[in-house]
C-alpha cells in the first residue's frame, strides 16, 4: 500500500501487546501465607492449560510488525540523514521511556532496601516488575540489525529467512540432538530476527495474498509435525523443570508458530484495512499506539500493588488452584488489575513529556566514525542490561543491582551520543 499507512500493522502492534499483558496477569498466579507470596504455575500443575499459551504467545507478531514499520522509516530516510542517526533515532524511541522505568523501579528498590525491607519479599516484587523486560532486550537488538536486515533483503529477498530458518534449525539439531553447549544461546535472537525480516518482506510485497496463506499453511503443518513428533513440547512459554523448553532459548517449534501467525496476520491485513477505514476508528487506533508500550512497560506494578494491599489483609480470596473458584477469580483478578492499570495510565499520560519521551540525543566532539562504535556498544550493553535484569529481578538476593544498573546508565548514554552534524550527500539519479 504505498504512500497509504497500514492501519492494519498498527492494529496486530496494540492486540499482541495487549494480548502479552493479560496473558501475563493471567499468568501472575500469587499465593500469601506464613507471611511470604508464593509463586503457582498453573502450566506445572495443569498441563492442559499449556495449548493456550499458543494464544497468548504473541510476541512474533510484535516483530513482524516491528519489520514492517522499520522498514517503511528507513525507506522515507532524508536523504541529509545517515545511517547512524536513523539508527540512533529509532533506538531512541523504546531506550528512552525504557530508561525512566528501570531508573524509577531502581530508585523505589534503593528507598525500600534502606528502609529494611526484607530481601526475599523485595526480591520477590522486584523480579515481578522486571520479568518481561527481556523482550525489550531483544527488540534493540533487531532493531540495531534493519540496515543488514534491508540491505540483505533487497539482494537476496525471501531467501535471507529461509536461510535463517534452516539455521535455526541447524542450532537446535546442535543443542538438543548433539548436546553441544552455548551454541543455542544464539537463538536467542535468530527467531525474532527471522520474523522481523518477514516484516521487512511484507513491507516489499513479496508477503501478500497466496504467500502469506503458504507461509501460514507451510508453518502450521511443520508445527504440529514438530509438536506431535518431538522433541518439541506443546507449551510455548517456559514451563519450570521442563526437559525442553520452547522460549529457552526460542527454537524451531517456537518460530512455526512465530510464522504461522505471521501467514495469517499478513493474508487478513487487506480486510483489515478496509475494516478500519472510517476515521473513528483510525483516531482510537492512533490513541492505543501512542499509549500501548507504556501499558506493556509499566503493567506488572499492578500486579504487585494489588497482590501487596489484597492478600496480606485478606481482601483477595486464595481459592484452590484449578477449582472453579479459581477460574472466576482469575476474571476478577484481570478486571481488578485492568481498572489499577487504567488509573496508572492516566498518570502515565499527564506525565508523558517524561513517561513517553524517546532518549534524548547529545551532540558531542566525537568523530561520526568512533560514535558509530559507541552506538553499537551502546545498544548491546542496553540489551545485556535488560536481559540481565529480565531474569535476575531488580533486586537479585534482595540487593541492589550496582553492576547491571551501571552497565545500562552507560550503554543509553553511549546511544545518546552523537558526532556533530555532517550533511549526507544526495545521490543523484542518472
Amino acid at each position: 500500500m504505498p504512500g497509504n499507512r497500514n492501519h492494519a500493522m498498527d492494529l496486530y502492534r496494540v492486540i499482541a501487546l495487549v494480548l502479552i499483558v493479560v496473558g501475563h496477569w493471567v499468568m501472575a498466579c500469587l499465593t500469601f501465607s506464613d507471611g511470604a507470596f508464593w509463586r503457582e504455575n498453573p502450566l506445572v500443575d495443569m498441563p492442559w492449560t499449556r495449548w493456550l499459551t499458543w494464544i497468548f504467545q504473541v510476541v512474533p507478531v510484535f516483530f513482524v510488525v516491528a519489520g514492517y514499520a522499520s522498514a517503511v522509516s528507513w525507506g522515507h530516510r532524508l536523504s541529509e540523514e545517515s545511517r547512524q542517526a536513523w539508527l540512533r533515532r529509532r533506538l531512541a524511541r523504546p531506550v528512552g521511556p525504557t530508561a525512566v522505568y528501570v531508573v524509577v523501579v531502581l530508585l523505589v528498590v534503593a528507598v525500600l532496601a534502606a528502609l529494611g525491607v526484607a530481601g526475599a519479599e523485595l526480591d520477590f516484587g522486584a523480579w515481578a516488575v522486571a520479568m518481561h523486560l527481556w523482550f525489550l532486550g531483544v527488540f534493540v537488538l533487531v532493531v540495531a540489525l534493519t540496515p543488514v536486515a534491508v540491505a540483505g533483503h533487497r539482494r537476496w529477498g525471501l531467501w535471507v529467512p529461509a536461510v535463517m530458518v534452516v539455521v535455526v534449525a541447524a542450532l537446535d539439531a546442535a543443542t538438543l540432538g548433539a548436546h553441544v553447549p552455548y551454541l543455542g544461546w544464539l537463538n536467542y535472537l535468530l527467531p525474532w530476527t527471522v520474523l522481523y525480516q518477514l516484516g521487512i518482506a511484507w513491507q516489499d510485497g513479496m508477503l501478500r495474498g497466496r504467500a502469506a496463506v503458504a507461509v501460514a499453511i507451510v508453518s502450521a503443518v511443520a508445527l504440529g509435525l514438530l509438536v506431535g513428533l518431538g522433541p518439541y513440547p506443546v507449551s510455548m512459554i517456559g514451563v519450570p523443570g521442563a526437559a525442553v523448553n520452547n522460549t529457552s532459548p526460542p527454537n524451531l517449534a517456537l518460530l512455526a508458530l512465530g510464522c504461522t501467525e505471521a501467514g495469517l496476520v499478513l493474508a487478513a491485513a487487506p480486510a483489515v484495512n478496509r475494516a478500519l477505514h472510517s476515521v473513528r476508528a483510525q483516531r482510537l487506533l492512533a490513541v492505543a499506539n501512542d499509549n500501548v508500550m507504556a501499558l506493556y512497560l509499566w503493567h506488572m506494578v499492578p500486579v504487585v500493588v494489588v497482590a501487596l494491599a489484597g492478600y496480606p489483609t485478606g481482601l483477595l480470596p486464595q481459592p484452590a488452584l484449578g477449582s472453579s473458584e479459581w477460574w472466576l477469580f482469575r476474571l476478577e483478578w484481570v478486571a481488578i488489575l485492568a481498572v489499577v492499570a487504567s488509573v496508572e495510565m492516566m498518570f502515565l499520560y499527564w506525565g508523558r513529556r517524561l513517561f513517553a519521551a524517546p532518549l534524548p540525543t547529545v551532540t558531542t566532539p566525537i568523530p561520526a566514525a568512533l560514535t558509530g562504535v559507541m552506538l553499537i556498544a551502546g545498544t548491546v550493553a542496553v540489551a545485556a542490561a535488560l536481559t540481565e535484569i529480565a531474569i535476575l529481578g531488580f533486586a537479585p538476593g534482595g540487593r541492589f543491582p550496582v553492576a547491571t544498573a551501571g552497565w545500562f546508565v552507560v550503554g543509553a548514554a553511549l546511544i545518546a551520543a552523537a558526532p556533530p552534524f555532517t550533511s549526507v550527500p544526495v545521490r543523484k539519479c542518472s
